[in-house]
């Protein structure tokens, strides 16, 4: 009965972990930031150094989440306006 439980504790154990691993995502704030210019997306550079963002309507930056397999696509990261200071 013992040796029942541990395994059912080890299955529980790697279950957990792998879960923890599946279900990790990548962060829009650890990618390269772009803006849109009107025309196309250009690099931003460094959250808080090269630019901040503030509080109004509309998307402040983007970035590529998948930039191998879609190089071309952008997905919103922070919500508001965009200001160099």
């Amino acid at each position: 009965m013992n040796k029942i439980k541990v395994v059912f504790v080890a299955l529980a154990m790697f279950a957990g972990v792998g879960g923890a691993f599946a279900t990790h995502c990548e962060q829009c704030e650890n990618s390269v930031q772009y803006i849109w210019n009107g025309s196309m997306y250009v690099a931003i550079g460094e959250y808080g150094v090269d630019y901040d963002c503030f509080i109004s309507g509309g998307t402040c930056t983007y970035y590529k989440p998948d930039p191998v397999g879609q190089p071309n696509s952008y997905s919103p990261c922070h919500i508001g306006g965009y200001y160099i200071p």
